[in-house]
């Protein structure tokens, strides 16, 4: 059977819809999300706290960083065996009400830590784990991974058709696998449609017609009809079939109660500026293997936000006197 990639990008859906359906209608879809969101708790080995970090973050008052990973959990590959096919680290700054979207190409050459050869940053949870993947990331930005939101396609597929399908502009004609890869099955013409499941999936999942970057800018925007498909439900049954659609999907470590205190990035999504970065590369074949060779100057300007974001120091010289004040006010 032939190597397969989904690609699951509807990665923060499970932390907005949560939290959507809680603040407009309360009690009863706040205990099935809090039931749903604790039943898929996983802690990573490194504990509550990230490496990069002194103290352990407060969502409520900190400005934190959530890694989501869209995964291919097919019965070819489950659990840590499946690759991460999408990878976004969003990070919430709190005085700005802003939040920063990086996404990682799949197929981005990189370090791996403990290991002396690099490797496609996709391979990792495959090879690895969450945990090992984590650490790539926190490698390749530079800035710590608080939280992380693990998700699979299928949930994906399930989200878009709960809300009965969404609006979007195809680019171009498109003849694609669906999610069990049956090839031919996804048929579109190009222009705004109403898309399923299934369809939003393709559009998502292919590179057949541009590249790696493109690809990025579509699930972005894939992303941002999701959001606000989600935010404009006024069913309140809809919202129970929403999580109940993502609660077999979905692992993290971030407890129920800390994705609560986020609300305020999403209660009024017109008031939070959203900003949407990708890195960016060059083509490399090695050995006969496709590979994205990321630009030095472009990982090097993306750590530089990250960190502006998530008010961390950008130097030596900003570490120093962050301490000193530290200390100061002691």
């Amino acid at each position: 059977m032939r190597k397969r990639t989904k690609i699951m990008i509807g990665l923060l859906v499970v932390l907005f819809i949560s939290l959507a359906g809680i603040f407009v209608y309360g009690h009863s879809i706040y205990q099935e999300a809090e039931k749903a969101v604790d039943a898929s708790q996983q802690k990573l080995e490194r504990g509550d706290k990230s490496e990069k970090r002194e103290e352990k973050v407060d969502p409520s008052k900190d400005n934190v960083s959530i890694l989501f990973i869209g995964v291919d959990d097919s019965d070819a590959r489950k659990g840590s065996s499946s690759l991460a096919d999408a990878l976004v680290l969003a990070t919430f700054n709190k005085k700005e009400n802003s939040i920063n979207l990086v996404s990682i190409p799949r197929d981005s050459y990189v370090d791996v830590p403990y290991r002396t050869e690099k490797d496609k940053i996709t391979h990792v949870h495959a090879k690895a784990g969450l945990d090992e993947t984590v650490d790539t990331v926190e490698g390749l930005l530079d800035v710590p991974v608080d939280y992380y939101v693990r998700l699979d396609f299928e949930a994906f597929v399930k989200v878009v058709d709960t809300l009965g399908g969404i609006p979007f502009d195809v680019p171009y004609y498109m003849e694609e696998s669906n999610s069990q890869d049956e090839k031919g099955s996804i048929v579109l013409q190009p222009g705004e449609q109403q898309l399923t499941g299934e369809e939003a999936l393709a559009i998502a999942r292919t590179r057949k017609y541009d590249n790696d970057l493109m690809r990025g800018q579509r699930q972005m925007e894939l992303l941002d009809t999701i959001l606000k498909e989600t935010m404009s439900i006024s069913n309140i049954t809809k919202y129970g079939d929403l999580i109940e659609d993502i609660s077999n999907h979905l692992t993290t470590n971030m407890p129920f109660n800390e994705m609560v205190s986020l609300h305020s990035y999403i209660t009024d999504m017109n008031g939070v500026q959203m900003d949407k970065k990708q890195l960016d590369g060059n083509n490399l074949m090695k050995n006969g293997v496709y590979y994205f060779e990321l630009e030095n100057e472009s990982v090097e300007t993306i750590q530089k936000d990250l960190r502006e974001h998530l008010d961390l120091p950008t130097s030596v010289a900003d570490s120093t006197e962050q301490k000193e004040i530290n200390n100061s006010g002691s």
